[in-house]
């Protein structure tokens, strides 16, 4: 059975200081995978042996032949990590070395945010992870990957394994996708150079001012296809451009929309087997909050988890599945009454609001109200103005 994946990562920041790690995972291979959290010492199985994590994680997981798969998450710690596919680039060990840590590919991820703090505390110890080249249960195939890890201190790096000891490559552009490199990634940018949020100007033609049809003109040349050099371009493009967010409500806005950018609806990308490749869940990880979101391919809303401390103390592994059926939010109607009565009815409480505090202090609706009103000549009437108001009432 061949399968791929393709995937795209971007890292982001808010005004406020929070950082996010975010991911499409695109794959044709049905992963059903839900946020899944894993306590302080859960026990796991590699090669024969035990191997048990310090930290408590929260991220995307499966249960697979006894252990739980992780293709992205988050720690205790604030550590955050995502694996994507590396085809016809990705190199691993054959062979274990006794003394280092010898994992599978697909359980780097779980080991890393299990017992790391921080891209330092991971950067002293990386010699001795060795990784094998291991099927995966239920695929029955090694699969290529390679790994972004962000953390609180806003460091964003990158690991492509090519055989040997496993290296940083520090991200500069804070996006990964898939092959070629990280390295060619990020010099291919320099092909779109020309694309930009602004129109571009008219121009002359000889007697002919060629002016714009409307707008969009600065995006002429944005890639659209769904190749990772087309979706790696896009992400970055709509990264750096969109408005920045104030604060982690508005990232996962800002994430959502910048990764529905290179989402893939089901039937638009076939592969030479037939098989389908389409955007399985989307993720996005707060690294200060602690928090997860996730949204499946049958639901455009956001499930949201906290890794807690309350789910640390708790110490049992708990799986939050989000909802696959399409839900809808339904707001109750609400009439418009906008006559006469009710207007005069809110200037009576702006005018209690004046008379019984200092206007600097006034909150809420009114507040915004009274930013052209002459407040001494509504306390030299407000009396009038209630008198008014109680002839309305009589003659209704």
């Amino acid at each position: 059975m061949m399968v791929k994946k393709m995937c795209t990562s971007i890292f982001t920041k808010t005004e406020d200081n929070k950082h996010f790690l975010a991911r499409t995972m695109d794959f044709s291979f049905p992963l059903e995978g839900n946020p899944v959290f894993l306590p302080r010492d859960y026990s796991w199985h590699v090669f024969g042996k035990e191997m048990t994590n310090k930290y408590a994680m929260l991220g995307t997981g499966r249960g697979i032949a006894g252990n739980y798969i992780f293709t992205d998450g988050i720690n205790e710690h604030g550590l955050a990590m995502a694996e994507l596919y590396l085809p016809g680039e990705a190199v691993y060990n054959k062979n274990e070395v006794k003394g280092k840590n010898n994992l599978a590919p697909w359980e780097f991820l779980n080991w890393v945010l299990g017992n790391y703090k921080s891209i330092a505390d991971l950067e002293k110890n990386l010699k001795n992870i060795r990784l094998i080249d291991t099927e995966v249960p239920i695929m029955n195939k090694s699969i290529p990957l390679h790994y972004i890890f962000a953390d609180v201190t806003g460091r964003v790096v990158v690991i492509e394994p090519s055989g040997g000891e496993l290296k940083f490559k520090e991200n500069p552009v804070g996006v990964m996708t898939n092959t070629p490199n990280l390295e060619w990634h990020t010099q291919n940018l320099r092909n779109y150079l020309h694309v930009q949020p602004k129109q571009f100007s008219p121009k002359k033609y000889g007697e002919f001012n060629a002016t714009p049809f409307s707008q969009g003109t600065g995006t002429t040349g944005l890639p659209g296809g769904f190749t990772p050099s087309n979706r790696f371009v896009r992400a970055a493009f709509f990264k750096e451009y969109i408005n920045k967010a104030k604060n982690e409500e508005e990232g996962i806005t800002n994430i959502w929309q910048i990764l529905s950018t290179v989402r893939i609806p089901k039937g638009v990308v076939i592969e030479d087997s037939e098989g389908e490749d389409y955007t399985e869940y989307l993720a996005g990880i707060c690294l200060e909050s602690r928090s997860f979101y996730f949204t499946p391919y049958e639901n455009n809303r956001i499930t949201k988890v906290r890794l807690t401390d309350e789910l640390i103390d708790d110490g049992n592994v708990v799986i939050f599945e989000a909802p696959r059926n399409q839900s809808y939010y339904s707001p109750e109607g609400v009439i418009d009454r906008n006559d006469t009565i009710t207007t005069i009815k809110e200037v009576i409480e702006l005018l209690d609001d004046i008379k019984t505090t200092k206007k600097g202090q006034i909150e809420g609706k009114n507040k915004d109200i009274l930013e052209n009103v002459d407040d001494k000549f509504l306390k030299e009437n407000i009396s009038n103005i209630k008198e008014f108001l109680d002839v309305i009432e009589k003659n209704k």
